[in-house]
């Protein structure tokens, strides 16, 4: 077994730092993760951790901002990892396992000046790493519509959606600005070679004569610069075959309206070949006089996890069968389901869970068909991505099972909030065969938005029917209702009554206020114009709440100004 650190790098979108990717916080090796609600990169670290391997000693994910160029993730996040490797290990070298993006990453770094005074690289193994780019980070980079594999996708879709509602200004005014300007790593995994065809009959555009080119790649895939990477470090690369895999895109003119959207050309059809993973092409996915292994069928996203993979990566390391036979022998065919709930500031959320079976993912290669158990009832409160006055929650849900999830969402501080949420893992089997396949859609998240008080309640149903259908979120005001007059009704035996206000005339609204459920269903019942006139009766109490309890009383009001406007 070599006795050198191990450092894995993932591929775009495998790395989870919401402060940073938001730009909250500057480049920093802490505060990283795989993404929370993805299975990316758990079967990798538990392989090696049960061949011995140990985290943050000799094993680390050597995690980056995968927005930014491939040069910068190089040169600010991945030196960085090396030295702690290093230092953590007392080496002089590590070996670099890079995924996809990971591994042009490190091709920067060692193929880059600075490695030649540092010379600390003894391998690299590359997965399914797009050495000569893929056509799938065209419609990413030139139309903002990423259509690959389902991990990627949704990683994407999170992180625009917290980019969308905490800046909304910088990005609900031009989609694919935002994502030439914020995420210009995209770029990077253009194809170097041609892929665009247009006129009649259809031919390839050079790409020495296209807008969108990835200046990067073809500049590091020139044969003297290949040359120095095979000759400093022995690279050997890992591929996947058998799935459609975007080779070509047939485009027409680029749109009118925007300078930017496909300025090569609006994709009209797209042209597959089996000989790939799904996403990047077998023959882009290797070097030039390097150890290229021959092909998996595994897909791209799960490259890094499949038992083969590790197969191939223990056998290269000198890891004895004995040992590897420790590792997990299957990985899942398919992604767990998963119920995605994600807030932006300034509020905590924390949702109640039915009981029931899970639902089932419906067209999963491989599902499983035996009889799934039941889950229990359950609170879950958000985790923080965030930091201190600015909470970015999430919670998941593993296996979610149909039916309605109550949710409360609390004020931190006065302001506006958004609740979005979306289910994930529900039956995206990669294709297998050459033609035919069409692009994926981007991932549905349902989204609602309100304004809040610090300490205020606001309750909503978030209703999960099936594995086809989008989540759905409804504002429940009799429960915030309910929250809002007890509270009232306990602020005013603290105040010692109702602090010299009129009589309560309706006796619907004096019911309520004694904490009788019914009166509170009679309340919610009335016509509209009484229900608004004993909600306007309950604000007048509020206002009669001085001193220290304004900010109490903000709250209560709040939340009924909400059941007030129907949420």
């Amino acid at each position: 077994m070599s006795s050198l650190p191990v450092i894995f790098i993932p591929g775009f979108t495998g790395s989870f730092n919401l402060p940073v990717l938001l730009d909250w916080r500057g480049p920093t090796l802490n505060g990283w993760s795989f993404p929370p609600f993805v299975d990316y990169g758990k079967y990798l670290l538990q392989a090696f951790t049960q061949a011995g391997y140990r985290r943050n000693r000799d094993l680390f994910v050597a995690f980056y901002d995968w927005r930014k160029p491939v040069e910068e993730s190089a040169r600010r996040y991945l030196v960085g990892w090396i030295d702690r490797a290093k230092k953590a290990a007392n080496a002089s070298k590590v070996i670099l396992i890079g995924h996809s993006m990971g591994g042009l990453v490190a091709r920067s770094y060692i193929q880059s000046p600075e490695y030649l005074s540092r010379n600390d690289v003894a391998r690299l193994i590359t997965l399914g790493t797009p050495h000569r780019g893929s056509a799938e980070a065209y419609t990413a980079w030139a139309g903002a519509e990423p259509h690959t594999d389902e991990t990627l996708r949704t990683v994407f879709a999170v992180y625009l959606w917290y980019l969308r509602h905490i800046h909304p200004i910088q990005t609900e005014l031009d989609k694919v600005k935002t994502i030439q300007t914020q995420v210009p790593g995209a770029r990077d995994l253009l194809p170097i070679e041609d892929y665009l065809l247009s006129g009649n009959p259809p031919q390839l555009k050079p790409i020495a004569s296209m807008n969108n080119r990835n200046l990067w790649g073809e500049m590091i895939n020139q044969s003297a610069t290949v040359t120095t990477l095979t000759q400093r470090v022995a690279v050997t690369t890992i591929t996947g075959v058998g799935f459609n895999t975007l080779s070509a895109i047939l485009v027409g003119p680029p749109p009118a309206d925007h300078p930017l959207r496909y300025s090569d050309g609006i994709p009209l059809n797209r042209i597959y070949d089996a000989q790939g993973d799904g996403t990047v092409l077998q023959r882009m996915a290797t070097v030039a006089h390097a150890n290229n292994l021959p092909p998996l069928a595994i897909s791209h996203g799960a490259l890094p996890d499949s038992p083969q993979t590790l197969e191939l990566i223990f056998g290269e390391l000198g890891i004895s069968p004995a040992v590897l036979g420790a590792a997990p022998a299957v990985a899942p065919s398919s992604p767990t389901p998963r119920l995605l709930i994600m807030t932006a500031s300034p509020v905590t959320v924390e949702v109640e869970t039915p009981s029931g079976p899970p639902i089932a993912p419906v067209g999963v290669l491989g599902a499983g068909t035996g009889r799934a158990p039941r889950r229990r009832q359950r609170r879950m409160k958000g985790h923080n991505y965030g930091h201190a006055g600015k909470a970015l929650n999430l919670i998941v849900i593993d296996n979610p099972t149909a039916g309605d999830y109550r949710m409360v969402v609390h004020g931190t501080d006065y302001g506006h909030f958004t609740v979005g949420t979306m289910l994930i893992g529900m039956g995206e089997p990669p294709v297998l065969g050459g033609v035919g396949a069409s692009a994926a859609t981007e991932p549905t998240i349902t989204t609602i938005e309100g304004d809040i008080a610090r300490e205020s309640d606001l309750f909503y149903t978030v209703t999960l029917r099936s594995a086809t259908e989008a989540p759905q979120i409804n504002f429940d005001a009799r429960a915030t209702m309910m929250n809002a007059i007890e509270r009232l009704g306990a602020a005013m035996r603290d105040q010692g009554g109702i602090l010299g206000a009129a009589p309560v005339a309706d006796e619907r609204l004096s019911g309520a206020l004694s904490g009788d459920p019914t009166m509170i269903d009679a309340m919610m019942a009335a016509p509209p114009d009484q229900r608004r006139q004993m909600i306007n009766s309950l604000i007048e109490l509020c206002q009669t709440i001085a001193g220290d309890e304004r900010e109490r009383a903000l709250a209560i009001i709040t939340a009924l100004k909400q059941v007030r406007t129907g949420g």
